[in-house]
């Protein structure tokens, strides 16, 4: 299925890795795909990955988002809205959100709640379940208008949460935001957070992080 006007923007994370497995399960073929990042963070899984969906690709040797190669290089494509996957920190800025083009990225955590970094770890603790949450993005951290949300039963205490089971189930909204584009002509319908609604959270404390752990053990022997 051809994302017509479609870009994905991707770094060189196992986060992108997971959004182009799940694209090319799905015979997803953005219209263009952008790989930046330095020469020593380059990945040539996700390379590949792109070469196995017969994408069109290209690779820009920058590692920040913001970086003038990128930025013109998305207008002059101008698509309806780019898939974005960036390296962990990164927040666009005026230069690329000025221009107009949509930014889609997948957050783990059931917005506008769990704002933030880590919130997977916040939300396993208070509530034993996980979220993803497709947004547009905005100048602000998780406070742009959000597309879908989506709940997730909590993983296994086997499983490697951070660079696992977090990026599998931001893949998964993913494709599913993307279904209803090739279905209907264009994203969902955006829905405007309220910026006094929901709590914004910050790197969780180690002891809290073995603690969420702890609680995924204990709940599968209950």
């Amino acid at each position: 299925m051809n994302l017509d006007r479609v870009v994905f923007l991707a770094a060189y994370t196992r986060r992108s890795r997971a959004y182009a497995h799940a694209m090319v399960a799905r015979d997803f073929r953005p219209e263009h795909v952008i790989l930046f990042g330095a020469e020593a963070q380059r990945d040539t899984r996700l390379e590949g990955i792109c070469a196995t969906g017969g994408w069109t690709t290209e690779r820009l040797g920058v590692p920040d988002v913001n970086a003038a190669e990128i930025r013109d290089r998305v207008a002059e494509l101008d698509p309806s809205f780019v898939i974005f996957s960036g390296y962990g920190g990164q927040i666009l800025r005026d230069g690329l959100i000025a221009f107009g083009t949509r930014f889609l990225h997948v957050h783990s955590g059931w917005l506008p709640q769990y704002r933030g970094s880590t919130t997977l770890y916040y939300s396993l603790l208070r509530e034993s379940r996980c979220a993803a949450s497709a947004l547009l993005l905005d100048r602000n951290i998780d406070t742009g208008p959000i597309v879908a949300r989506k709940h997730y039963p909590a993983p296994a205490s086997s499983t490697e949460v951070d660079h696992g089971y977090d990026g599998e189930i931001r893949a998964d909204l993913l494709v599913d935001v993307l279904e209803h584009y090739v279905r209907e002509g264009d994203l969902p319908q955006a829905n405007e957070q309220r910026p006094e609604v929901g709590t914004t959270y910050y790197v969780i404390h180690p002891v809290l992080k073995h603690l969420a752990m702890l609680s995924l053990a204990q709940n599968r022997s209950a």
